[in-house]
């Protein structure tokens, strides 16, 4: 295996310079033998204390996918937000639902607010929380099932964005200036690595994101909880989109919207009247 980042075995030491203690790395080995330190200024003007600064570094995967060591921060560097914030524009879940709740509202002929608590909580049903749902909204959520499936799809590919980007952060900002190797790394290029080895830098920097704190296990049941309870009429009839075409609003910069696998969407306004059985 190559040395270096593009092999991706590169363990380093960090050696901070006195003029920029959070920031400049000047030094690096194939082991960590020792840690940079700030003594007296030996310029013109003294200082009164010794200072040895404890840099703290974290093994990140295992030797089933490779060890990368990263220094530890308790935070995101300015790089790594802005080259996050790249992405962060794109369509965000609240976009998403707001296209479900359109099409609730006027299949349904719900008030606006109603709608959009619905399909909260409709798409909350389906990612796993136990929101236990009313007649209406389980015939919802059968009836709209392509839509929420492609819901899905979009915020699953946004979330591996998410991924990628974030672990391209990381090497390009933690490791880039130890290893010119990894100073341009690529989004392409974190792409190649090992889906092992990728999700434990992820949940590295996550963790760094935090504060360095460890993530509290959700409690679903009070999430779905807070989500509320709608005034709802009882179903009348099981309408039915049938088995074609999805419309509501579109969001042409969705990751699924252009796929040549994504669901097709129909030029006109639904019908609500149920197919003939």
């Amino acid at each position: 295996m190559a040395n270096g980042c593009r092999g991706v075995s590169l363990l380093v030491v960090f050696s901070y310079s006195h003029e920029d203690p959070g920031h400049h790395i000047i030094g690096h080995s194939r082991t960590l033998s020792h840690y940079g330190k700030l003594g007296k200024h030996n310029g013109t003007v003294p200082l009164p204390f010794v200072t040895a600064l404890n840099i703290q570094v974290q093994d990140v995967g295992d030797a089933t996918t490779g060890i990368l060591q990263f220094p530890v921060f308790h935070a995101l560097l300015v790089g790594e937000r802005l080259l996050l914030e790249e992405i962060e524009d794109q369509s965000t879940l609240t976009d998403q639902l707001q296209r479900l709740a359109q099409v609730i509202q006027h299949m349904d002929d719900l008030p606006e607010p109603t709608a959009n608590l619905v399909a909260l909580r409709v798409m909350s049903a389906h990612n796993g929380i136990p929101v236990v749902l009313e007649p209406l909204e389980t015939m919802i959520r059968k009836r709209e099932h392509r839509l929420i499936h492609e819901i899905d799809k979009c915020q699953t590919a946004k979330f591996q964005a998410r991924v990628t980007r974030m672990v391209t952060a990381a090497i390009r900002y933690r490791l880039g200036e130890v290893d010119p190797d990894c100073a341009n790394w690529t989004d392409d290029e974190t792409l190649k690595m090992t889906e092992g080895l990728r999700n434990a830098i992820y949940n590295f920097m996550l963790r760094e994101q935090r504060g360095g704190k460890d993530q509290e296990a959700p409690d679903l049941q009070a999430m779905a909880e807070n989500l509320g309870k709608p005034n709802l009429p009882q179903p009348t009839g099981a309408q039915s989109s049938g088995g074609s075409t999805t419309s509501g609003p579109t969001i042409n910069s969705s990751p699924v919207s252009d796929s040549p696998t994504a669901p097709k969407r129909s030029s006109g306004k639904r019908s609500k009247q149920a197919p003939d059985s």
